[in-house]
């Protein structure tokens, strides 16, 4: 457990090497890891939208979204985490507009049966609830943080998921579920690391069941009464239907679970080449350069390919945990965690979905998919780790 005995961590020896002060200030790690992925992805995506109509400049928008993700990436890695601690109110209050600005006349813009992009003068910009991530980790790490790594009474419990339920409400007015359930994979990460009991991650995880069993109960009537989709849109229904029922509709909503599973199966070992993928190429794995993104490195790279993205993420990770570890205080411990949370719930939520192992979303894979907002709120995330480690001696 991470406590408030870093709090007092040994300080910065003066006597440090010029190379020794650069480790200080720079977890290499850390930057090479995100670096092979952000390349890897890049290359995934120029070949998964070779043939596609207007392939290059989907390409050359990914590279701009790297080159923007700079920004975020310097200025989070420049800026003191513990100072944001103190803007917890103004986080909060920019989270909530992130996640409601899409539903703002005028502003929002609906995309594969979300609202949740915003635009300008007809031009679509980006999709807040991704950096909203970030601002989420920060707000409910300063949050988590009060309780100094003992989370014991209900009370305290019931206030860490009345900030969790507000935000996920927010974002189901969009609808966008697939961040919703990112959301609670955040707030599980830092509970555990927060000092949050045992026993009580099964009441959560009941309330979560029940949860969805109600939602899934009541949308029905919801919808009939209302005339429209109230909580949940048809096509998400279909997705976790199909899930537990993968031979439901092959044709329909469970076509493109078929079709990804074929594309992973038939990449064999070493793949099938880039560029060379017949279920991606002919068009049969739809979004393969989105959420289906793993589908066409399974195919086109095989096994092996997999395995070397797995074993980044695994670097990637274990870093990230490291970074926690070396916090000298439990604040910017709960901000690794929390992005280790983000990363590690996309991972797995994403390479399963496109397996059959999990539910379908449109939740992207980190550092793989395209999408420019994902991209920017990855690099950002990176910044914030560094941020940690280079003033893990308190400077």
């Amino acid at each position: 457990m991470i406590g408030t005995s870093r709090r007092s961590a040994g300080r910065r020896p003066l006597d440090k090497s010029r190379k020794e002060r650069f480790f200080d200030l720079v977890n290499v790690p850390l930057l090479a890891f995100s670096a092979l992925l952000v390349a890897y992805g890049s290359v995934m995506v120029w070949s998964a939208t070779s043939g596609m109509a207007g392939g290059d400049g989907l390409f050359k928008r990914h590279l701009v979204g790297v080159a923007v993700g700079l920004v975020p990436l310097g200025v989070a890695w420049f800026v003191d985490y513990k100072a944001l601690r103190h803007w917890s109110g103004p986080l909060m209050s920019l989270l909530a507009f992130l996640l409601v600005s899409p539903r703002i006349p005028g502003l929002g813009t609906t995309a594969k049966g979300a609202t949740s992009w915003l635009q300008v003068a007809g031009v679509r910009l980006f999709q807040p609830s991704e950096p909203g991530k970030l601002v989420f980790i920060v707000v409910m790490a300063a949050l988590i943080a009060e309780y100094e790594g003992r989370i014991e009474r209900p009370r305290d419990m019931w206030r860490v998921l009345g900030y969790l339920a507000a935000a996920i409400g927010l974002i189901l007015l969009q609808p966008d579920l697939g961040t919703g359930m990112v959301f609670v994979g955040i707030t599980m990460a830092m509970l555990l690391l927060g000092g949050l009991e045992g026993r009580r991650f099964l009441v959560i995880g009941a309330l979560v069941a029940v949860s969805v069993t109600a939602v899934f109960a009541v949308d029905g009537t919801l919808d009939k009464i209302a005339g429209k989709d109230v909580a949940l849109k048809q096509y998400q229904k279909d997705r976790l239907l199909v899930f537990i029922d993968p031979e439901r509709d092959p044709a329909g909503a469970g076509y493109n679970l078929q079709q990804s599973k074929i594309a992973v199966g038939s990449g064999g070992i070493s793949g099938k080449g880039l560029r060379a993928g017949t279920q991606s190429n002919l068009h049969f794995l739809p979004e393969r350069h989105t959420d289906f993104i793993f589908a066409v490195l399974g195919e086109e790279l095989g096994f092996v390919g997999a395995v070397a993205l797995l074993g980044l993420y695994l670097g990637l990770l274990l870093t990230a945990l490291s970074i926690a570890a070396s916090s000298r205080d439990l604040y910017g411990a709960l901000i690794a965690a929390g992005i280790i949370g983000m990363w590690a719930f996309q991972i797995l939520e994403n390479i399963g979905m496109s397996v059959g192992m999990m539910p379908i979303t449109g939740i992207p894979l980190p550092f793989m998919s395209f999408g420019s907002s994902a991209m920017v709120t990855n690099l950002g995330a990176v910044g914030l780790l560094q941020s940690v480690w280079s003033r893990r001696y308190g400077t």
